[in-house]
């Protein structure tokens, strides 16, 4: 039964996501003591560096383009499925980072045949309660799912949801205007939600049942809690320490769960730099 992460790295504006993904296949293979596998989807696998195709488990070719031109790439969240080269999968944004391991999660989650994070976390550890981005899930009673970690299975349920996601983001302002009754921008996670009211599955998919997990740390700043803050840079409101062994603390708090740091350049070329090194080193003298 293979097992394995797989994140979509395509080209978006000025956002260098496979620099992204190549960074969080590092951080995976320094912390997790069993799946550490990261596949990564490409616009084209002959533009990946050698030194970056290292690293990952299978650099896949997107064979379609389902995303607005010059806009976000998210439209192709749902062929992840049919991408995944593994039996059972969490699907994963590039822009995050792991700094525990949470290889004892896979036990858990292959229990069901999907599990979505139906719960992310401020910097401090703290659920959040209200996502001021999500007001229309509220609203219309959709369940507050991320696809930033998601387990799923290859199953017939699953690629049923699946090719739902796909349905729908083809037809998205219909999707819209059946479950919204308005516009909505597009996100993968609106996606997955109303693909999971559509076909009945809200409680199966979510944590209830496996004691909270998957969970991750969402660092949009809206959702941290801080009174007055309007820009989207979280940065400027709290403080960043690196360790030398690549421990991080937001504004004094150890992060312990997956991040997702949200900035296009929070991965700068010295932490990037770092993130080799670590690598090399580990690669030099692996554990006992």
């Amino acid at each position: 039964m293979s097992q394995g992460y797989i994140c979509s790295a395509l080209n978006s504006g000025d956002a260098n996501y496979l620099q992204m993904a190549y960074c969080l296949a590092i951080s995976l293979k320094l912390t997790q003591s069993t799946v550490s596998r990261l596949s990564v989807v490409v616009d084209r696998a002959a533009d990946v560096p050698a030194v970056y195709r290292q690293v990952f488990d299978h650099v896949i070719e997107l064979p379609v383009d389902h995303s607005a031109p010059n806009g976000w790439r998210v439209q192709n969240y749902h062929q992840l499925y049919v991408l995944s080269p593994y039996d059972e999968t969490v699907t994963l944004d590039a822009d995050m980072l792991f700094f525990k391991d949470v290889s004892k999660w896979w036990d858990v989650m292959r229990r069901k045949e999907i599990v979505a994070a139906t719960r992310v976390l401020d910097y401090r550890g703290n659920l959040v309660t209200h996502n001021p981005y999500r007001e229309n899930f509220y609203r219309c009673g959709l369940p507050d799912v991320h696809n930033g970690f998601l387990f799923f299975r290859k199953s017939p349920l699953t690629e049923r949801l699946f090719q739902t996601m796909r349905e729908f983001t083809l037809e998205w302002e219909t999707a819209c205007t059946r479950y919204f009754g308005q516009p909505e921008i597009y996100s993968g996670d609106a996606s997955l939600a109303l693909a999971l009211r559509h076909l009945q599955l809200e409680e199966v998919c979510q944590t209830h049942d496996t004691g909270g997990i998957p969970v991750f740390i969402h660092m949009k700043t809206g959702m941290q809690g801080w009174s007055g803050a309007v820009d989207g840079d979280w940065r400027k409101y709290a403080s960043i320490e690196w360790s030398d062994r690549l421990d991080l603390k937001i504004e004094g708090y150890d992060i312990r769960f997956p991040l997702h740091y949200h900035l296009r350049d929070f991965l700068s070329p010295e932490l990037l730099l770092r993130y080799e090194e670590a690598l090399q080193h580990q690669l030099r003298c692996p554990a006992p």
